[in-house]
């Protein structure tokens, strides 16, 4: 496509060729009440730059144009778009060259509007181009519709400019959106390729009328929130897509799910991407949970993708003892309490104060509910209490042997301690970081190495 400069100078009115150029002022976007489908009829989305566009006579384009129109991302499918533009004055229509190019540019589409659109004067006018409508006539245009005019020819003259957008040949159809960007800058280039005497505006701006049909919902899973032992709310984003869109949640151990969230129902006019929230109880604690958020309207259904959260631990059982005797002389301890602790069962003969506890037994249950002890019942009268076992505070103790240092810890296995260091016990003692250590069992040697002091102390404290 030849790019061809206007020339300063004003020639004769050439033959007209599909064309389109614009004059810009500061854009005014407004969101018009769009109207919602019903039973599968489509919605209209309208936008709309209210701003003052000057057509300049005599080969002439705005210095700032084109006008530009913002339009967010749209939902649903383009089934159709119109344009319409408000208060239209010129002494002659025909000279007026309109192009609209979408949010793709010069890479397309673009769609001549008006060339060779009517002929004579023209006052405050409202017209709507539209693939539907029928061609412009020959004759002073008036309220109404009509379709988009292009000349053919090899292509369109217009100034050269930072971005020259251009008409590609082809059917000329607004239709030609259709499946492409449509969130994006508009614009609409004007030029005026005559010479009348006189300036001409479109003092309303203009507006695009997007007719848009519904699709399947989308759906993204979010993380889950409000999570305890057993309860959690599942989140999702959802955009109906122009569609009554009801959404749930399957949940489950594994991603074959199983269960079911309760559900909630979207309105079809919710344009913009809408939070779902939706809350299930019973579930076990400490267990890593599989959910998949589901979103289905009249055209189809769509699938958030497979997340994940972990129900908390539950907390630790008040331990609980029961005594029985079988066959009248066997003692049976039964205890209920938390899986993995550990408790210590004590026994008193009587309960006169002081009471006295003797060491009965010391376990760690494999169950909630377990039999600890089954045997011989040694006093006439026995009383047994249970209690957790604390952790053993560490003892540590150190001597020398072939003038190494052997540190021998008593503890807790699996514990770490850190092992601090001490010259004199003169105050303040000044204890230093001197090992770490990981207990395997209970009673531990740890050989260091040389003494390096004359006099050290030692203590260790759990980390």
């Amino acid at each position: 496509m030849n790019f061809i400069p206007i020339a300063p100078a004003h020639p004769p009115r050439p033959r007209r060729q599909c064309a389109g150029f614009g004059w810009l002022l500061l854009p005014l976007l407004l969101l018009l009440p769009f109207k919602a489908g019903a039973g599968g009829a489509p919605t209209v989305l309208s936008y709309t730059n209210s701003e003052l566009i000057n057509i300049y006579d005599g080969y002439t384009y705005g210095a700032n144009y084109p006008s530009t129109l913002q339009v967010p991302p749209l939902p649903g499918a383009l089934q159709s778009l119109t344009v319409t533009l408000y208060g239209l004055s010129d002494l002659d229509t025909s000279g007026i060259d309109l192009l609209l190019a979408g949010p793709n540019g010069e890479s397309g589409p673009t769609v001549g509007l008006m060339r060779s659109a009517g002929s004579g004067k023209a006052t405050g006018i409202t017209i709507t181009l539209s693939d539907d409508g029928p061609p412009f006539p020959p004759i002073p245009l008036t309220n109404g519709t009509y379709q988009p005019s292009c000349d053919p020819g090899s292509g369109y003259s217009f100034p050269n400019d930072t971005f020259c957008p251009f008409f590609q040949e082809g059917a000329n159809q607004l239709s030609d959106f259709i499946g492409t960007t449509l969130g994006g800058t508009w614009n609409l280039y004007e030029f005026y390729d005559s010479i009348v005497g006189a300036d001409g505006s479109i003092s309303g701006g203009w507006s695009l009328n997007f007719s848009l049909l519904p699709i399947a919902p989308a759906v993204t899973s979010q993380f889950a929130t409000n999570v305890t032992v057993s309860n959690a709310t599942l989140n999702a984003t959802v955009t109906p897509e122009l569609s009554a869109t009801t959404v749930y949640f399957e949940y489950g151990l594994t991603t074959n799910y199983g269960a079911f969230s309760p559900t909630n129902t979207l309105a079809s006019d919710l344009v913009d991407a809408t939070n779902v929230a939706l809350s299930i109880t019973g579930l076990p604690p400490g267990t890593t949970i599989h959910y998949l958020a589901v979103a289905q309207n009249s055209v189809g259904t769509s699938f958030g993708g497979d997340s994940t959260f972990a129900t908390s631990n539950a907390p630790a059982t008040a331990p609980s003892l029961q005594a029985t005797l079988a066959n009248h002389s066997t003692l049976v301890l039964t205890l209920n309490g938390s899986t993995g602790s550990n408790y210590t069962v004590v026994s008193a003969t009587n309960l006169s104060p002081p009471i006295t506890w003797t060491p009965f037994t010391n376990v760690t249950i494999t169950n909630t509910n377990q039999v600890i002890y089954k045997g011989p019942l040694t006093n006439r009268m026995q009383f047994f209490a249970v209690g957790t076992t604390p952790p053993a505070p560490p003892v540590l103790a150190a001597s020398v042997t072939n003038a190494s240092l052997v540190l021998t810890l008593h503890g807790n296995p699996g514990a770490s301690y850190a092992i601090l260091l001490a010259t004199n016990l003169s105050p303040p003692i000044t204890w230093t970081p001197f090992t770490n250590f990981t207990m395997t069992n209970t009673v531990q040697v740890i050989t260091p190495g040389p003494l390096t002091n004359r006099v050290e102390f030692f203590r260790a404290q759990q980390q």
